[in-house]
């Protein structure tokens, strides 16, 4: 029996209103990653020493929680998922470890290989919502090139023309 895989990582979409979620980091990928979890309401933790001002005033507005500290063993107990954001390869691996043991699914933003999920580019429109990675997660760059044309394909409303011409 072939037991090949065909693709890595199977499409998995998830209600995310009112799920704890903690991000670890409070860098440039640690605000990308929170901007968009906010917007499907998960309920974002930030753990982090030191955090981009965007971040700060996110936090002030009472949309995400921060906590301005290192990351230590525990810390992510309750989640429902983590993100390890950090530029520190030691802290990363260690919230990886920690999540492991605590069953709960991570994403490292520097070792695909030590992640659950990964997380896509995502596009919508008023109609639908999708989301791309590239097989295995190691093509970045090609993933986003093709995001950005689905989005400006949506914005110009051509699926909405395709529906409505009859046939």
């Amino acid at each position: 029996m072939n037991c090949r895989r065909e693709y890595s990582h199977f499409p998995f979409f998830i209600n995310l209103a009112d799920k704890k979620i903690v991000v670890i980091g409070g860098g440039k990928i640690a605000l990308r990653r929170v901007q968009v979890l906010v917007k499907f309401g998960a309920k974002v933790i930030v753990i982090a020493p030191e955090i981009k001002k965007e971040l700060d005033l996110m936090n002030q507005k009472g949309k995400i929680n921060v906590i301005k500290k290192e990351y230590k063993e525990g810390d992510i107990k309750g989640a429902d998922m983590v993100i390890a954001a950090t530029d520190k390869k030691d802290v990363n691996e260690a919230v990886v470890k920690d999540a492991r043991k605590l069953k709960i699914f991570v994403n490292t933003v520097d070792c695909k290989e030590n992640c659950d999920f990964f997380f896509p580019a995502i596009f919508s429109d008023e109609n639908i919502i999708g989301g791309i990675i590239s097989n295995n997660g190691e093509n970045h760059r090609q993933v986003k090139e093709k995001a950005s044309k689905i989005r400006e394909f949506l914005k110009r409303g051509v699926l909405q023309n395709e529906n409505n011409k009859g046939g």
